[in-house]
Formats: C-alpha cells, structure tokens, sequence
C-alpha cells in the first residue's frame, strides 16, 4: 500500500471524511486521491487532491481513466468543498442567497490577501 501524503491526510481531515462521490453509499475509509497523478507529474497539492472513500476509489478505476473523469473529478471535489463548508448550488435551500453572498466575500477576501502578498 502506498503511504499517505501529509497534504492528502489533511485534506481529508479537512472534508471531514466525507466522500465526494455523488450517491456514495458507502463512505467507509475515506482516502485522498490525487486527480492528476503524482507518478506523471501531479502535484501534491490541495488543488489535486479530492476525498473518496476505498470503495469509490478503487471501483471507479481512476487511476487507470483519469485523464477521461478530470472533469468530473474537479467537479466532484468542488461541490463537496461547498456542501462541506454549508453551500448548495440549489436555490430551494434555506439561506442559499446568505451562503452565496458569503461564499462570494470570502473568495474576494482570499483575492484581495493573495494580491497583498505579492
């Protein structure tokens, strides 16, 4: 078995071990997987790394078919970062509007920090 990067560990940390896989119905071992692998050249970084439980993981052959789900896969990771962090993209639910006006201040916060840096 390959050994766990720090990053990946805590990324899964982060999610709350909850597997991004739309319908997952199992969420058991939850695992970091890198979307572009590190063995071609995939960087060990948060942007890469989405949380899948073992079952999801190995059953969907991602490793195999990667460059065919990349999409997918960033999709996946980018809805369950949301829901992690409270937002739907779904406007019936409660506070969509607070959520989204939220979610909108705090990236332009993130912006605006980034650029103070440089």
């Amino acid at each position: 078995m390959k050994k766990r990067t720090a990053k990946s560990q805590t990324y899964v940390g982060l999610m709350n071990f909850i597997c991004a896989f739309p319908g997952c119905i199992s969420g058991f071992n939850v695992e970091g997987h890198h979307i572009v692998p590190i063995s071609i050249g995939g960087e060990d970084a948060f942007w890469n790394i989405i949380s899948l439980c073992s079952k999801c993981h190995r059953h969907n052959k991602l490793h195999s078919r990667w460059m065919d789900i990349d999409v997918e896969l960033y999709t996946w990771k980018c809805s369950a970062e949301l829901q992690r962090f409270g937002f739907y993209l779904d406007e019936k639910k409660e506070n969509f509007k607070l959520n989204l006006k939220n979610a909108v201040l705090l990236c332009h916060q993130e912006d605006v920090n980034a650029t103070r840096k440089r």
